[in-house]
């Protein structure tokens, strides 16, 4: 087995993990986890999305979603309503809380953007963008 390559995975999953437990911790004051708050992210910028949708952008098994969705409107994060064109379908929107938690949580957002990104220079940011852009192209 190819060593190098072996490696090369050891240190992108490494990395992954650091990444979401340091976005944990940035976002811990809000009570909601980076999967939440990743939810929070799709239904800001699409409005209303059906559960199949968000499954589908989220990348995740349906009742881990209906889990998730459930407890974030227990919370009072999102709603959710039957759609009106296919009553089959639910969809899920913010709720005001959830919008004011995205604004605040934005901000914390950002920080951590900052401090677990800034180690790259313009040109070494652009060159692992192509450099993930290629590779995600060839395993997907």
């Amino acid at each position: 087995m190819d060593m190098k390559k072996r490696e090369l995975y050891g240190n992108i999953r490494d990395v992954y993990h650091q990444l979401q437990r340091n976005l944990d911790k940035a976002i811990e004051e809000h009570d909601i986890s980076y999967v939440q708050f990743g939810v929070i992210q799709v239904l800001a910028k699409s409005g209303k999305v059906s559960m199949s949708k968000l499954i589908e952008n989220m990348g995740c098994v349906p009742s881990n979603m209906t889990t998730m969705i459930q407890r974030m409107k227990r919370d009072g994060y999102v709603a959710t309503e039957k759609n009106p064109n296919d009553q089959r379908e639910t969809l899920v929107y913010l709720t005001e809380k959830g919008e004011i938690a995205r604004e605040k949580v934005d901000v914390k957002y950002a920080g951590f953007l900052e401090e677990n990104c800034s180690c790259f220079t313009d040109e070494e940011e652009q060159k692992l963008q192509e450099l993930l852009l290629k590779w995600k192209h060839r395993i997907v």
